[in-house]
């Protein structure tokens, strides 16, 4: 290295800087492609939150709206103050079909207005006179308005509108439609386009009434899959839900992982499940693909690499044309005419300094400079030597000076 020119040792440091300064500038291009990865999955996460949430919202309005019909139906009011069960269900078993089918409505249950006790279910008629424990109805009978909300039986996760019925002005009872939410799963993945599942946990479930209602689906009783968990529904069978999804249930919405499979990537996370009374009863998750964004990120950094790379070299070359014609141009001017002004003072030009003038005041002028006053002193001296050092000429031998001969004298 101590052997190398200054002009090479110069651009192998420019290049150099610009190397590590775009090796930083990919670093960064990744780190922020990579938190934009992280942000599209997190804004994944809140659109599937907010989904949710809007869908639940709209779902209640649309079982209000079809209480409002079932309430001002005539031949049921009057079977419902004649507490005339038979007529009650044959009246509304046709009206059930259409709700089942139309709308996903599982549950039609008529209470009375004390005790909370089942009149009739319009879905289960030989199903009656029992205690029915939701916190709608607890709200509902409390403040004799219309209650809504996530609740949990023993063997589903269902969606409840109660309403107080009154008739002629009297509180005759309570009417609850309901529909369980496992089919807003297939609804949130043609909106968003994201796989997502549904868990709640065991301790909120009865096993044999789940393997019961598992049977009736004729789908297979996941029970024993999880420890603390069950698995409700899935949009997907390839393995959303792992014991990482399990462990992160009880927690607030945080993202998961990033995997990558077949060439796709996706990234994952959970949010809790609360039910109308706001206890955590499980969680879903929500899986989003992230390719295109993948490739779109990687797109990007090769060209902002390759932008990077050509600037580099753009202002390597560029601060090299500089540097040379500034410096080393200037230094080769300076150095052939301290070459020739050596030569001419060797020659005995001993004035040669004061041809010598600085180009610019700069670092390189004012060694021009000093050179130049150097040459003076130079050139002094040794004028001074060579005067010291010239030879005396000896002076010619002095002649008697001979008077001119006088005059003859006149007789």
């Amino acid at each position: 290295m101590r052997n190398l020119s200054i002009r090479l040792k110069l651009i192998l440091a420019v290049v150099a800087t610009m190397a590590v300064a775009g090796l930083a500038a990919a670093f960064l291009v990744w780190e922020l492609s990579t938190r934009g990865a992280r942000a599209a999955s997190e804004e994944a996460l809140r659109r599937a939150e907010a989904a949710y949430e809007d869908m639940e919202r709209a779902e209640i309005a649309r079982l209000s709206a079809a209480m409002d019909g079932l309430l001002a139906h005539p031949g049921m009011r009057e079977a419902f103050l004649a507490r005339d069960r038979e007529r009650l269900l044959a009246l509304a078993a046709p009206i059930a079909q259409g709700l089942k089918a139309d709308h996903n409505i599982t549950h039609w249950y008529f209470l009375e207005a004390e005790g909370k006790r089942c009149f009739a279910r319009a879905y289960e008629p030989g199903k009656f006179g029992d205690v029915v424990e939701h916190l709608a109805l607890d709200r509902a009978m409390a403040r004799r308005e219309t209650a809504a909300g996530k609740e949990l039986g023993k063997a589903s996760f269902a969606l409840r509108v109660v309403r107080p019925w009154t008739i002629d002005g009297r509180l005759a009872g309570y009417v609850e439609l309901a529909e369980e939410i496992d089919h807003f799963l297939g609804r949130i993945k043609a909106q968003s386009g994201d796989d997502v599942a549904l868990l709640i946990a065991k301790k909120h479930l009865d096993p044999e009434r789940w393997a019961k209602a598992r049977a009736r689906l004729g789908a297979r009783n996941n029970w024993s899959d999880w420890s603390d968990v069950v698995l409700v529904d899935s949009t997907t069978a390839d393995g959303l839900v792992d014991a990482e999804v399990v462990a992160g249930l009880a927690g607030p919405a945080r993202l998961l992982d990033e995997t990558s499979r077949e060439g796709s990537v996706y990234g994952r996370g959970t949010f809790p499940l609360r039910d109308s009374g706001g206890r955590i009863v499980g969680g879903m998750v929500v899986r989003r693909d992230l390719t295109a964004l993948h490739h779109a990120m990687r797109a990007g950094l090769l060209r902002a690499m390759g932008f990077v790379a050509l600037l580099a070299l753009v202002a390597s070359a560029l601060i090299y044309l500089l540097v040379d014609r500034l410096i080393f141009r200037r230094l080769v001017t300076m150095m052939t005419n301290m070459e020739e002004a050596s030569e001419c003072l060797a020659g005995g030009d001993y004035n040669v300094g004061a041809s010598i003038q600085a180009g610019r005041q700069d670092e390189i002028g004012a060694f021009e400079t000093f050179f130049a006053r150097f040459l003076r002193h130079v050139g002094a001296t040794l004028r001074g030597l060579a005067a010291r050092q010239r030879p005396v000429q000896p002076a010619a031998p002095h002649q008697a000076q001979v008077p001119p001969p006088l005059p003859p004298r006149l007789n």
